[in-house]
């Protein structure tokens, strides 16, 4: 091998070897200024990556305040309108204390390329500007604040239903019953939270039900005679004993018994107590006469057991006094306490039956209203009877109907003076 061929040899080597540094050199440079670009033109610039939406809402390469600004105009918040037979109710945004969490998601989307290492942020660029990102908006509000709201609509269009009754006086002639409204608050709270989520601010229309009387104008149309009466006398002199006989025949006045039901006349007159308007008078208390509220209240129930009594109707519980009562022959007496002494009755006919409750000119009466339909014959016998020295009575009932006639004992009465 000759000199000149080794020089040109070398000379070929050198010029390759410079061909690749200028080549890597190049692609250094190239590299450095790609960085260099996507940092300062993607990343780091000041504005949200590439292809990020909020909501629906397109936020690529707005700064924070931009995004803020567009998104809070997109889904502003609102207060709510709700409606029910064309009256409309707000719930105002400030009342519930409603927010959203616009500045917080505007942070994030802000943040997603820039909150990791360089290499991270860039992969995150890289993935989103090509696969995109979806942010939502989260909603807040006070459940508490949001639940008085609406208690407060519920109590403009809440209406209790009327129960059909009649009135007695100058003849029978029938009170029509009424229909009510009760809001679903159950179902209106999920139709506003929903609103709330999807910050849909149209009008949400409420679901309010239609409630049905107990009674209806039907039921006492069948009302057309006195099925039985009784009345006792008092002393009218005694105005705390007078006083109570009338507040408890007043709160058993105008009660509908439907087919079934039963009545309480403890859970019609209330708890014998002051708060409850009784006042003090003479009462039995362990066989012995004190002042204490209600007394008199057993004068009633002693009156319209005996309507009931002699209406046929079923006689469920009723008791005697301890001490004859002088208003009322033996074994017809009714003895009620707070305790568990109750007179009650159930409507064993096959229509309702109305209760007449009144006081006057030293009278207590009553009387009970049904159907003529459901009359029956009554006779009540009482024997007396004597039990270790103490006078007793038993008392029946005799129910004629149909040409049939059927005895039953009411009660076994015993009195120690």
């Amino acid at each position: 091998m000759s000199e000149d061929t080794t020089v040109k040899r070398k000379g070929i080597s050198k010029k390759k070897r410079n061909m690749i540094i200028a080549i890597i050199s190049v692609i250094i440079i190239a590299f450095v200024f790609g960085i260099n670009h996507l940092t300062s033109k993607h990343l780091y610039n000041g504005r949200i990556a590439k292809n990020i939406y909020i909501e629906d809402v397109d936020v690529s390469n707005l700064t924070k305040q931009e995004a803020l600004d567009i998104v809070n105009a997109k889904y502003p918040i609102k207060n709510l309108k709700l409606s029910y037979n064309n009256e409309e109710y707000t719930i105002n945004a400030k009342d519930v204390d409603l927010s959203y969490n616009t500045k917080q998601v505007v942070d994030e989307a802000y943040n997603l390329t820039r909150e990791k290492s360089y290499l991270s942020n860039v992969m995150t660029y890289m993935r989103t500007k090509f696969g995109g990102h979806d942010l939502g908006i989260k909603v807040s509000y006070d459940e508490d604040k949001l639940d008085k709201e609406i208690g407060q609509v519920s109590k403009q269009i809440n209406k209790k239903y009327v129960d059909a009754t009649i009135s007695v006086s100058g003849g029978i002639t029938v009170k029509e019953s009424q229909t009510g409204l009760k809001c679903d608050d159950e179902t209106n709270k999920k139709a506003i939270e929903k609103a709330y989520k999807d910050k849909n601010y149209e009008t949400v229309a409420l679901k309010v039900d239609v409630t049905q009387p107990r009674v209806k104008t039907e039921d006492v149309k069948s009302i057309d005679t006195v099925l039985g009466s009784y009345s006792t006398t008092f002393n009218q002199s005694q105005y705390g004993r007078n006083y109570n006989i009338t507040l408890a025949l007043d709160r058993c006045d105008g009660s509908v018994v439907m087919p079934g039901e039963t009545f309480s006349y403890n859970d019609a007159t209330g708890p014998r107590i002051v708060s409850n308007g009784f006042k003090y008078a003479s009462v039995i208390v362990a066989g012995d006469y004190q002042d204490a509220p209600g007394g008199g209240v057993c004068q009633g129930s002693t009156t319209l057991f005996n309507a009931v009594l002699l209406s046929g109707l079923d006689i469920t519980q009723v008791r005697n006094h301890s001490k004859k009562a002088a208003y009322v022959p033996v074994g017809r007496d009714a003895m009620v306490n707070d305790g568990d002494s109750d007179f009650k009755f159930t409507n064993n006919f096959d229509h309702p039956v109305y209760i007449s409750a009144y006081t006057g000119g030293g009278v207590a009466g009553a009387q009970i209203y049904g159907c003529s339909k459901d009359r029956v014959g009554v006779s009540i016998k009482t024997t007396k009877f004597t039990y270790n020295g103490l006078e007793g009575a038993k008392t029946y009932r005799t129910i004629t109907k149909n040409g049939k006639s059927e005895t039953k004992q009411i009660y076994t009465a015993v009195y120690n003076g």
